[in-house]
């Protein structure tokens, strides 16, 4: 009798991590769990004896894996395991309970596309319980029925497609995300978790634009590529923040201004990187400002300031947006008030409007869904901002 039972028809890219999670397996029954680098839909368990192989192949047959609910099959395997099967479950556990002292956590498995709104999608249940343990001033004992520590979340950042970066108040607390995530199947794909050295996240933190920053537009470049390879091009230059679009053959790097002329005049005629002829030219944005700065008669004219309304200026505070809105959307919503000022934070944001419309807002804003969610509106404390 053979101690290998092999699992067929599993959801695509399922890996033996998952696969231990979702089946209920034992440590103590098991000798190891193979996929394919990558995941895939088989997955060969390796039981300590051959009993406990047909104890559970008889229990598992037609057992629906997953949120899917997908009918899997199951099997004697009496061959060696696949030279492709080579993700291991064990090798998941060391890494997993191996971990650098940090705050920071890479996940990666996320979608290509849309990966900020996919990471804030994801974390949603870890946010809403450190907000509910706030509010409640929490102070559960480790031995209480529903005891949990309340894990903070600081930063959320998403360097490349499908790679996503958090940071958390405490190293402990990392380590809790990654027991979390790391082995979770979302969005057909099993997701992975571990710590990364702080500077990972410390690199993305970037600080407003300075009036000196100027943006690039960098083409040319392959579909997929990520920031650290968009820096490798440049390495001879001083890089200040690089964004990268998901499924587009060019990027954006931003630079002191300093450096931008030095990186025109080297990329002018294009350079030969990897088989690919990278050009770069200034943004749209700074090329209306040299133009302007110069006094070119094809520059748009510069709008002069609004004059201040004579009822003063009111701040409002909008909460529970979604963590990617932008400065746009947002003039969006306000379209037909004036406004003065946005900025935006992750899942709020302070807009500046005539103090004499801000009843008129409230009612406007209160009513308005934005992402999953109702906007909530409310004039904003001075003291706070």
């Amino acid at each position: 009798m053979s101690s290998t039972v092999l699992i067929s028809d599993l959801p695509s890219n399922c890996e033996s991590s998952y696969v231990f999670t979702e089946l209920r397996l034992h440590e103590d029954e098991i000798e190891e769990v193979y996929t394919r680098a990558g995941g895939g839909e088989s997955a060969w368990i390796v039981f300590k004896a051959p009993e406990l192989a047909a104890i559970f192949e008889k229990n598992h047959k037609g057992y629906h894996f997953g949120a899917t609910g997908k009918k899997i099959a199951t099997s004697f395997w009496n061959e060696a395991i696949p030279e492709h099967a080579t993700n291991r479950y064990s090798d998941f556990v060391s890494a997993r309970d191996h971990q650098i002292h940090s705050r920071t956590v890479e996940i990666t498995g996320l979608p290509a596309k849309h990966t900020l709104s996919d990471m804030n999608k994801l974390l949603e249940s870890v946010r809403d319980h450190y907000i509910e343990a706030t509010k409640q001033n929490q102070r559960l004992n480790p031995t209480d029925y529903g005891y949990y520590e309340p894990i903070n979340i600081l930063h959320v950042k998403t360097p490349d497609p499908g790679v996503g970066l958090l940071q958390l108040a405490q190293p402990w607390m990392a380590v809790e995300i990654v027991r979390q995530y790391a082995g979770t199947y979302w969005k057909n794909a099993t997701l992975n978790a571990r710590c990364v050295p702080d500077e990972e996240m410390e690199k993305l933190l970037v600080k407003e634009p300075s009036a000196t920053d100027v943006s690039l537009f960098v083409r040319g470049v392959k579909v997929g590529i990520s920031s650290t390879e968009v820096r490798e091009i440049f390495k001879d230059f001083p890089i200040t923040d690089v964004n990268i679009l998901p499924g587009k053959t060019f990027c954006f790097v931003v630079v002191q201004q300093a450096q931008a002329n030095s990186i025109l005049a080297q990329f002018k005629n294009g350079v030969k990187w990897q088989g690919r002829t990278i050009k770069v030219d200034l943004s749209d944005k700074d090329k209306r400002k040299k133009k302007a700065e110069f006094g070119s008669t094809s520059a748009p004219p510069i709008a002069a300031p609004a004059p201040l309304p004579p009822t003063g200026i009111t701040d409002l505070k909008l909460e529970n947006l979604p963590y990617d809105i932008t400065d746009l959307r947002i003039r969006t919503i306000f379209e037909g008030f004036a406004v003065y000022k946005v900025v935006v934070k992750q899942g709020y944001a302070f807009v500046g409007i005539p103090t004499g419309a801000v009843g008129r807002a409230l009612d406007m804003l209160n009513d308005t869904m934005i992402g999953a969610g109702y906007i909530k509106a409310k004039v904003a404390d001075s003291r706070k901002k």
